[in-house]
C-alpha cells in the first residue's frame, strides 16, 4: 500500500482515537463524576449561613420569667497572630477573669479572695496558652461587659465565639421545678431534671441553614435561595407556679429549717379543685446556673423522688377508707383501745403511751391514736384498705411534667403486722406529692385531680398557645365521706396535738404526722420526720399544703415544728390568694 493511501487512514485513526478519548473523558466528568463536580461548582457560587433559634423560656403563672437565655462568649487565642508573650498575655487577662468569678460566684470581695482567684486564673491561663494547639479556648462565661474590656486590650491574637446560655432572673428560685441545662456526651445542650429534663424536646431550639447563589465575585444571583429554612425557637412554657407563692414557700422553709434545726424540708401548695401546683419548695436546694458546684444528689426533686413513711397524716386515708366502705362511722367505739396492742411478737403503743378505753373514731383521729387506727383497719379488712390506698394513688406515679416522676413501691406482703402499722402510716412508703394528691381528693369532695405544673405551652412555629386543662383522675370516696372526714380533720386541728395554733380567722382542716425514719434493720434512733398537711378554708378549700421537716432537733414532734410553720405560712397565703376570713369571724369583728 502506498504512503499516499496510508496517510489518510492514519489521520482518520488518530481522529477516531482522539474522539474516543474525549468521549470517555466526557462520560467520566459528566456522568461518573457529575455529583462531585456539581458540589465543587456549588461551593464556588453557593454560600451558607447557619443560625440557631433560642431554647424555650420558662415563665411563672403570671408571666414572670423564671428561665431565659443570654449570649455569652468563649475567649479564644490564635497563636499565629501573637503580638505578646505568653506571660504578658496572662498578666493582662487574669485580673479581668477575677472580675468574672467575683460576679459569677457572688463571693466575698476581700483582698484575700481576690488574691486567691488571681493566682488560680493565672495558673489556669498559663496552662491553656502552653497547649500544643494553634487555636485555644482561654476562658468561657464572658458577658458583654467583660468582652468589651478584653477588646480594649487590643490584642489581635484574641477573638470571641458567641454561645447561648440559660440565665435566671429570679436566681435559684424553683430550681427543683425548672431543672437545668448541661451538656450531653456529644457536647450538645441538654435539659436535665425538672421541666428542662422532662420537656427537653419541646424546649429545644432548631437550626436554620440559609444558602445563597452568588456569582464569581460573591454577588447574589436572583435573590436568596433558602434550603432547610425551618426556623423554630423552642416552645415556651408557662407554669402553674405563682412567683409570690414560690417566694413565700422558699423563704418560709429556710426560716423553718433554721428555727427547728432540720436537715431537709419540703413544702407543697396545691389547688385542690384544679390540681394546679401553686408552689413547691425543697431543701437542700441548688443554683441552676452553677449546678456543677453542687452535690448531684440535690438535683432530684425530693417531693417526687424521696420515699418516706408518712406517719399520722396517713390516718386520714385509713379513716376515710373505713367510713366510705361502711365499716365504721365517726361515732364507732373502739372496743380494745384501753392498752397497747400485741400482734405476734410485736407490741404497738400510742405515740404518748396514753390509752383511751371506748374512744370513738372521731376522737381517735384528733388524738392520733395508733391503737384505734389498727381497729379501723382490722374492721374493714386488708383487701378493702389496700383497694382504697390504690384509689388514693399511693404507689402510683403523679404523671407530672417533671423528669423525676415515677411509680413508688407498694407493699406486697399484707400480714397482720403490716396491716396494723400501715393503718397509722408506718411500714408503708409514699412521697410528699402522693400524699398531697390524696388529701386533695378529700378537699375536693372526694374527687382526685391530676396534679399539674404546666399552665400553657407557647408554640412559636404554629403561632398558638396551648392551654393545659385540668384533668379529673377518678372519684375516690363519696362527697358525703369527704365532708365527714373534713369535719374530723377540723376537729383534729382544733383539739389535736397542735390545737394551740388554731385560729378563728379561717377554719382549717389538718393533721400532724410524726414518723420514724427507716434504716437497714429498723429505724434511726432519736430521729423523726415531722409533717403537717391541711387545707383551708375547710368549707371551700383554696389550697392544700404539706410541710415536711426531716430530723428537726428542736423537737421531734410535728405539733411543735411542722405545724407552727404551716400556720405561719398559711396566714400569708390567705393574703396572697385573697381568701376572705370565715363569715363567723367577720361578723364578730363587725360587732366589736
Amino acid at each position: 500500500m502506498s504512503s499516499e493511501n496510508i496517510r489518510p487512514r492514519l489521520v482518520l485513526l488518530v481522529a477516531l482515537s482522539l474522539f474516543a478519548i474525549i468521549a470517555v473523558r466526557l462520560f467520566h466528568w459528566q456522568v461518573a463524576q457529575s455529583s462531585s463536580l456539581r458540589k465543587v461548582a456549588e461551593n464556588q457560587v453557593v454560600k451558607e449561613s447557619r443560625t440557631l433559634g433560642e431554647r424555650g423560656k420558662i415563665f411563672a403563672s403570671q408571666g414572670e420569667l423564671l428561665v431565659g437565655n443570654t449570649t455569652l462568649f468563649h475567649l479564644m487565642l490564635d497563636k499565629n497572630l501573637s503580638t505578646a508573650t505568653d506571660q504578658q498575655l496572662v498578666d493582662k487577662l487574669a485580673p479581668l477573669l477575677v472580675e468574672r468569678d467575683l460576679k459569677d460566684q457572688e463571693t466575698s470581695q476581700s483582698a484575700k479572695v481576690k488574691e486567691e482567684l488571681l493566682a488560680q486564673n493565672t495558673q489556669y491561663l498559663l496552662e491553656r496558652v502552653n497547649l500544643d494547639s494553634t487555636w485555644v479556648r482561654l476562658a468561657s462565661r464572658l458577658d458583654r461587659e467583660l468582652k468589651t474590656k478584653v477588646e480594649k486590650l487590643k490584642l489581635s491574637e484574641l477573638y470571641f465565639e458567641a454561645y447561648q446560655a440559660r440565665f435566671y432572673p429570679e436566681a435559684s428560685m424553683a430550681a427543683h421545678v425548672t431543672g437545668f441545662v448541661g451538656k450531653n456526651e456529644a457536647g450538645e445542650d441538654t435539659g436535665y431534671f425538672g421541666i428542662e429534663g422532662a420537656l427537653d424536646k419541646e424546649l429545644s431550639q432548631t437550626a436554620k441553614t440559609n444558602r445563597f447563589l452568588t456569582d464569581a465575585l460573591g454577588n447574589l444571583l436572583g435573590g436568596e435561595n433558602t434550603l432547610n429554612s425551618q426556623s423554630l425557637n423552642g416552645r415556651d412554657v408557662v407554669l402553674t407556679i405563682r412567683r409570690d407563692v414560690q417566694y413565700l414557700l422558699e423563704q418560709g422553709l429556710k426560716r423553718g429549717l433554721v428555727s427547728y434545726g432540720a436537715t431537709a424540708g419540703e413544702i407543697i401548695v396545691l389547688e385542690p379543685k384544679s390540681g394546679a401546683i401553686l408552689g413547691l419548695a425543697a431543701w437542700p436546694n441548688y443554683d441552676q446556673h452553677k449546678y456543677y458546684d453542687f452535690d448531684p444528689s440535690w438535683y432530684k426533686n425530693p417531693t417526687l423522688a424521696n420515699l418516706y413513711e408518712p406517719g399520722s397524716t396517713f390516718k386520714i386515708l385509713t379513716v376515710a377508707a373505713g367510713i366510705d366502705a361502711g365499716a365504721i362511722t365517726p361515732e364507732t367505739v373502739c372496743p380494745n383501745c384501753a392498752k397497747p396492742r400485741k400482734i405476734g411478737k410485736y407490741t404497738i403503743r400510742t405515740w404518748n403511751d396514753e390509752y383511751h378505753p371506748e374512744i370513738t373514731v372521731h376522737d381517735a383521729l384528733a388524738l392520733s391514736d395508733n391503737v384505734a387506727m389498727i381497729f379501723v383497719a382490722e374492721t374493714m379488712g386488708k383487701d378493702t384498705l389496700v383497694n382504697y390506698l390504690h384509689q388514693f394513688g399511693i404507689g402510683e406515679p403523679i404523671d407530672l411534667d417533671l423528669q423525676e416522676d415515677a411509680s413508688t413501691p407498694f407493699p406486697e406482703k399484707w400480714g397482720a403486722i403490716e396491716l396494723a402499722t400501715s393503718a397509722f402510716g408506718q411500714g408503708i412508703s409514699t412521697t410528699s406529692l402522693q400524699m398531697t394528691r390524696a388529701i386533695g381528693a378529700i378537699a375536693n369532695q372526694g374527687i382526685m385531680m391530676k396534679p399539674k405544673i404546666l399552665q400553657t405551652v407557647i408554640d412559636h412555629q404554629a403561632q398558638r398557645e396551648i392551654l393545659i386543662p385540668s384533668q379529673e383522675v377518678r372519684r375516690v370516696v363519696s362527697a358525703k365521706t369527704a365532708q365527714t372526714v373534713t369535719e374530723m380533720m377540723v376537729n383534729s386541728a382544733k383539739h389535736g396535738e397542735a390545737q394551740w395554733l388554731f385560729k378563728d380567722t379561717h377554719t382549717i382542716a389538718g393533721k400532724t404526722g410524726t414518723s420514724q425514719i427507716p434504716i437497714a434493720g429498723g429505724y434511726k434512733p432519736d430521729a423523726t420526720i415531722a409533717s403537717f398537711i391541711g387545707f383551708a378554708p375547710a368549707d371551700n378549700p383554696q389550697f392544700v399544703m404539706l410541710i415536711k421537716l426531716v430530723e428537726p432537733t428542736s423537737s421531734p414532734w410535728a405539733a411543735e415544728t411542722a405545724a407552727p410553720l404551716w400556720y405561719s405560712i398559711a396566714e400569708k397565703l390567705f393574703l396572697l390568694l385573697n381568701v376572705s376570713p370565715d363569715s363567723s369571724f367577720a361578723s364578730a369583728q363587725e360587732i366589736n
